[in-house]
């Protein structure tokens, strides 16, 4: 019993390793688990990305961190959606959308991206 034992440890460190190998990179996996679809960062009053492309007819969950020290907006041009966010702070917004549309920061118009759709 004491041999089949240790035989067994190593197969199932070997198996927790490759299962933390195939797990999560760090990057967001989707909306089933909590995770956003896609992330923003905000610093020095620039959205990074600028760009983002989305399915269409599908809620994609898209997280605003904002670096910077005044509050920002992630504000589509059409107003359907806008979420203020803090100096700081991390919201998420849910966009479904059929056809591109632009963004803005309603707080600082010179701050733009684009959302496409695939």
């Amino acid at each position: 019993m004491l041999r089949r034992a240790s035989r067994l440890g190593p197969a199932l460190f070997s198996a927790a390793l490759l299962l933390g190998a195939c797990s999560s990179d760090g990057e967001p996996t989707g909306a089933g688990n909590g995770a956003a679809d896609q992330t923003i960062t905000i610093a020095d009053f620039t959205f990074g990305p600028n760009t983002l492309t989305v399915p269409s007819g599908e809620d994609v969950s898209i997280e605003v961190t904002n670096d910077d020290d005044v509050e920002h907006s992630f504000t589509l041009d059409d107003d359907s959606v806008s979420q203020d966010v803090e100096g700081g702070e991390t919201q998420t917004v849910t966009l479904n959308l059929t056809e591109g549309i632009g963004w803005h920061c309603e707080y600082h118009p010179e701050m733009t991206g684009t959302v496409t759709v695939s």
